[in-house]
């Protein structure tokens, strides 16, 4: 099971804030994909903790989101 507090925890402080200025619809930067694989452990370990969203365009990739369980750890409260 996924420990989503921890990898909120491994993340810097200017992470966090970069991922509230986003908003829990993202979409995420390859950047912010970058920082949750590594507060994950590494190399393509954040994949789970970030989805596909929604296509907006059909003429361009899906874009990568928060997972609900992770949006709530990141917005509740703030």
């Amino acid at each position: 099971m996924a420990d989503v507090k921890s990898l909120v925890r491994a993340l810097a402080p200017h992470e966090i804030e970069q991922i509230h200025r986003i908003g829990p619809a993202g979409p995420l930067t390859p950047k912010l994909m970058h920082a949750i694989d590594r507060a994950a452990g590494g190399p393509g370990e954040g994949r789970g903790y970030y989805v596909y969203g929604r296509r907006a365009d059909p003429d361009r990739p899906r874009p990568f989101v928060l997972r609900d369980d992770v949006c709530a750890e990141l917005f509740d409260g703030h």
